[in-house]
This record gives structure tokens, sequence and C-alpha cells, in this order.
């Protein structure tokens, strides 16, 4: 699949974001990454979603800084699927990670509790802070 798939098939669509839309996202990112940290002792399920969210927010200022958004459906895996063809090689190992954490996500959100480890939410923490970072960097140039 490409970038191009995924406008056929409509999974994205193409829109002219402001600066000022992709800083707000970037706030969100940042704000959800501070939360998860705040509560890691108090909720590692939470912590662990949350951290994930700000990476999600993050991808999203990403599309939207390259011309698209995802389609209102399957959204979080649409997402991921476009930064994986759209970041360099170096960088797919890091998305197929967060892809991971996309599923484990949605089954300590919906189907179970207690699924993650105090070591498991401050690793997804730690990995969302040098994504966000490479994101950042990357809007930059």
């Amino acid at each position: 699949m490409t970038i191009q798939t995924l406008l056929d098939n409509g999974s994205i669509h193409p829109i002219k974001a402001s600066p000022e839309e992709i800083n707000r996202i970037m706030d969100i990112a940042h704000r959800d990454l501070t939360l998860a940290e705040e509560i890691i002792t108090e909720s590692q399920d939470w912590s662990f979603s949350i951290a994930y969210n700000a990476v999600l927010q993050a991808c999203r200022a990403y599309m939207f800084y390259q011309g698209y958004r995802p389609s209102s459906a399957e959204t979080h895996k649409i997402t991921l699927d476009f930064m994986q063809y759209s970041v360099n090689e170096s960088m797919k190992p890091t998305i197929e990670y967060f892809d991971r954490v996309r599923k484990k996500r949605h089954r300590t959100v919906y189907d179970e509790i207690g699924l993650i480890s105090e070591k498991e939410a401050r690793q997804v923490i730690q990995k969302a802070k040098e994504f966000i970072s490479w994101i950042e960097i990357s809007l930059k140039r």
C-alpha cells in the first residue's frame, strides 16, 4: 500500500492545515504526555493509553503538515498506516511498535483491567517522548 492507495480508497483526504492548527494538535500531544507521566503510579493502564494518545496526536499533526487527514473510519489504524508509508526506513520500526501499542491500548480500554505494568507504561512514555521530538524536528524542516 501507498499514500496514493489510502487516498484512492478514501482512508485519507487532502487538507490544508494552518500552522496554528498543527501547533494546537502538538499542544494536545504534549498535554497528554505530561498527564501520562503524572498518573503512572495511579493507573498504568490509563498512563499507557494517554501516552499512546500523545503519539496519535503527534502523528495527526504530521499528517496535517503533509496535507492529509484520516477519514472517520478506523482513524487510529489509518493514521499509523499513513505514517508507515510516509516516514523514512529508520523510523518504520518505531511506527510498527506504536501500532502494537495501539492494539494493546484497545484491549486495555475496552477489554481488560490491569493489563499494563508500570515498566511497560514507562517504556511507552519514553518512546513517545522520543517520537514526539522526532515529529517536532520534522515539522520544523
